[in-house]
C-alpha cells in the first residue's frame, strides 16, 4: 500500500503540485488506509471474542455432558447396588443415556458448524469489502492522474499563450524604441 501512496505523491509532484499539497494528498490516502485497517482489526477482535465466548459456552456444555455421564454412571451403580437391577434394565437405562448424550453432542456439533459458517461468511464479507476499497482507491488515483494530466496540459497551453503575448508586448514596446535609436543614429 505504501507504494501506492508514494505513487500518488510522485504523480502530484510531476503534475506541478506543491510539495505540501502532494504530501497532504499522500497522507490523506495513508490515513484512509490506516482507518480501514483499524476497522478490520476491530472486527477481527470482535469476531475472536465471539468465537472465544462460544468456545467457552460449548466447553461448558461438554463439561455438563460429561458430568451428566458421570452422574448417570453413579446413579446406575447406586441403583444396581440398592435394587439389584438386572442387566436388561441396566442396558435400557444406558441406551437411554446414550441417546440423550448423542442428541446433545449432535446439538453441540451443529452449533460449532454454525460458528464456522458464520466465520466463513464474515471472512468473505471482509475480503469483498477490502477488494472494493482497493478498487475504489485505484479508480480514485486513476481519476486524479487524469485530472492532473489534463490540468498540466492546460497549464502548458496557458504558458505558451503567455510567452506568445510576452513576445507581442516586447515587439510592441521594443520596436518603437529601436526605431527611435535607428533614427537617432541616422541623423546623428
Amino acid at each position: 500500500m505504501s507504494t501506492m501512496i508514494s505513487e500518488v505523491y510522485t504523480a502530484f509532484k510531476a503534475a506541478g503540485v506543491t510539495e505540501q499539497e502532494a504530501r497532504q494528498a499522500a497522507e490523506a490516502l495513508s490515513a484512509e488506509n490506516l482507518a480501514t485497517r483499524n476497522i478490520i482489526a476491530e472486527d477481527k477482535r470482535d469476531l475472536i471474542a465471539s468465537i472465544t465466548a462460544l468456545r467457552q459456552e460449548i466447553s461448558g456444555q461438554i463439561d455438563r455432558v460429561w458430568q451428566a455421564i458421570s452422574d448417570v454412571r453413579q446413579e446406575v451403580s447406586d441403583v444396581r447396588q440398592e435394587n439389584s437391577i438386572t442387566r436388561k434394565d441396566l442396558s435400557g437405562e444406558i441406551a437411554s443415556v446414550r441417546k440423550d448424550l448423542s442428541s446433545e453432542i449432535v446439538s453441540v456439533r451443529q452449533e460449532v458448524a454454525e460458528v464456522k459458517r458464520e466465520f466463513g461468511e464474515f471472512r468473505q464479507e471482509i475480503t469483498t469489502e477490502l477488494a472494493g476499497i482497493r478498487l475504489e482507491m485505484t479508480r480514485e488515483i486513476a481519476g486524479v492522474r487524469q485530472e492532473m494530466t489534463r490540468e498540466s496540459g492546460e497549464i502548458k497551453r496557458g504558458m505558451g499563450i503567455m510567452q506568445w503575448m510576452l513576445g507581442l508586448v516586447l515587439i510592441v514596446l521594443v520596436l518603437p524604441i529601436l526605431r527611435d535609436i535607428a533614427a537617432q543614429i541616422s541623423t546623428g
